[in-house]
Order: structure tokens, then C-alpha cells, then sequence
């Protein structure tokens, strides 16, 4: 059987890595030469197009930045590929639109899925994604050694369209609690607490957060505050490098969405209007936990971690 994948940039280039590594003969393409080079350095083997990738694979996996990249690449698979062909599609984008994809494969008599992942670049390198994933639940499990080579969690959430319901819920829910936190940050700094204290009480001790916040930031937060947010030419040492313009291109999905439906989104509209005013101010190719230095920049604040400050706290006693 001969995997395909259509999308080869940073998630792309693990998923296609792990499947070669598997087993599977994988066909990739990416409009990046950078990124095909890259992927041929795993041994996947490079199609001239995206037409190459659906005549020579029966099951075709997506990995693709926005929604307009997903359809160009149905396009292709529905008028090149043949009847029988899975897709799916792990790039996050409307429920509607998934619907609308699904129905175009459906009259070729393809398969649809939506599968939005999460875990990035890093879950996508060790093979430990987790899929939220739409469509018929058989022919998920007929591609169980195909998704496992990929994902450690892969879950049905029901038909097509309804991964992206919760995979967008789910960068909503995690996007607020980023704000709400650097808004504690903010508050603990005005109070005088330090903020890699507050920081270490949320997410070992408390557990009101607990891994939604080292999935922004990395374990060493308390010890390396300030790399986190050196902007310039560094990178800091973000776990997740996920950019801000995609993912206020989430929130806008959502929005979208609630509008459509005509339900309420109070906070949501805030958190995507935080987020534009982030791409705005210039930091739209940045990690988005940089919001947090946009954040000070806007209130005018010198956020640091010192010893002195954090000398107070003594950590954990039992």
C-alpha cells in the first residue's frame, strides 16, 4: 500500500517520516522545495504534484495551513485519484467546510475525514499525535496500522465535521486560558509576586492548569523566564512554536462558526480581538505565547524573574 501526503512542512515532514519508518511506501508532496528536500532525506519519495500523489496513493493524508490549500488538494484527489481513496485531512479548519470536502469526495465515492491533531511539531517528529477525527467509523479502524504509526490517541467524535468542532473548541479553550495567565502574569508582577512563582504554583502545585500551560511553555520556565520571551533573532524555548497569524486563523473559524449558528461567544470575541491586535503590532510570525510580551509592551511593564523576588517563595513544603 502506498501512503500519500500532501503537506510536508513541519508536521507534515514527521508524519511522512514515521510512516517510511514503519514501513509504508510514502509519496509526499509540498509547494516548498526546502520542505521536499527535506522529507526526501527520510526517504520519502517526491511527486511532481499534488495529481502524482493521488494516482499513485489509496490513502492520502493532509497537512496543510489553511483551509483554500485543503481544497486545492481535494480537487486534485477527487479528479486524479481513484474511487476507494481515504483522506485525511489533519489540517484544522471550519466544520463546514470539512462537510463540503467530505461531500466532494463522497460523489467520486471517496472518504472524507476530518482529523485535526493536536501535539505539533513535536507530537508529529515522535509519532504522538492525538486525532480528533469525523467520518465512518469502519474504515477508520481498516487504517489503524496507517493512524498508529502517526498518533498515539486517535479519537471517533462522529461525522464528518465534528473533529473540527471540538479541535476548535479546543484551541479556543486553550488560547483564553493563555491570556487569562498572562494577565496573572501581570497581576503578580503589580503585586510583587515573581512570575515564574506563579507560574510553577499553577502548573505543579495547583493543577488548575497543569499541562495546558507547558504545552506554551517548556519546564524550565522558572529557570529561563527571560528566554522565553527574547524576541529579536531568538527563538526562546517555547515547547509549542505554533505562530500567532494561525492561530488567530483558529479563532476566526470559531467565530465564524458561532455567528453562523447564532450562539454566544463573549469571551472568544475578545480572545480573537487580542490576538488581532498582537498580528498588528507586529507579531504575527512569533510564537503566540508572545502575547505575553506584547502584552507588558502595551501596559508598559518590565516583566522579570529575579532571585530576590523569588527568594520569597520557599515552594513546596509537603
Amino acid at each position: 500500500m502506498t501512503v500519500g501526503v500532501i503537506g510536508l512542512g513541519k508536521v507534515g515532514n514527521g508524519i511522512s517520516k514515521n510512516l517510511t519508518e514503519q514501513g509504508f511506501e510514502t509519496i509526499g508532496f509540498d509547494l516548498s522545495e526546502e520542505a521536499c528536500e527535506a522529507a526526501a532525506e527520510h526517504g520519502i519519495d517526491i511527486a511532481e504534484d499534488s495529481a502524482e500523489v493521488a494516482e499513485r496513493a489509496s490513502v492520502i493524508i493532509l497537512s496543510l495551513p489553511h483551509p483554500d490549500a485543503s481544497r486545492n488538494a481535494v480537487n486534485a484527489i477527487v479528479e486524479h485519484g481513484d474511487p476507494g481513496t481515504d483522506i485525511f485531512d489533519t489540517s484544522t479548519l471550519s466544520a463546514l467546510t470539512a462537510r463540503e470536502l467530505g461531500e466532494q469526495a463522497k460523489e467520486e465515492d471517496m472518504y472524507y475525514f476530518d482529523s485535526p491533531i493536536t501535539g505539533g511539531e513535536v507530537g508529529a517528529q515522535a509519532g504522538e499525535l492525538t486525532i480528533m477525527m469525523g467520518g465512518d467509523p469502519e474504515r477508520i479502524e481498516a487504517q489503524r496500522d496507517i493512524l498508529s504509526a502517526i498518533a498515539s490517541n486517535v479519537y471517533h467524535i462522529g461525522d464528518v465535521g465534528d473533529g473540527q468542532f471540538v479541535k476548535l473548541i479546543h484551541n479556543h479553550v486553550g488560547q483564553t486560558t493563555l491570556i487569562i495567565f498572562i494577565e496573572g502574569v501581570l497581576l503578580a508582577d503589580e503585586f510583587g509576586v515573581d512570575p515564574s512563582t506563579l507560574y510553577r504554583t499553577l502548573r505543579h502545585w495547583t493543577q488548575i492548569y497543569d499541562d495546558k500551560l507547558d504545552s506554551f511553555f517548556s519546564n524550565e520556565f522558572d529557570k529561563h523566564f527571560d528566554e522565553h520571551f527574547a524576541l529579536d533573532d531568538a527563538e526562546g524555548i517555547y515547547r509549542n512554536k505554533f505562530h500567532l497569524d494561525v492561530a488567530h486563523k483558529d479563532l476566526v473559524e470559531l467565530k465564524s462558526l458561532a455567528e453562523k449558528y447564532e450562539t454566544y461567544l463573549p469571551l472568544g470575541n475578545f480572545v480573537e480581538q487580542f490576538h488581532r491586535e498582537g498580528m498588528n503590532a507586529g507579531y504575527d510570525n512569533r510564537p503566540h505565547p508572545d502575547l505575553l510580551q506584547f502584552y507588558s509592551d502595551m501596559f508598559d511593564k518590565d516583566l522579570k524573574s529575579t532571585e530576590e523576588i523569588r527568594s520569597k517563595s520557599k515552594g513546596r513544603i509537603i
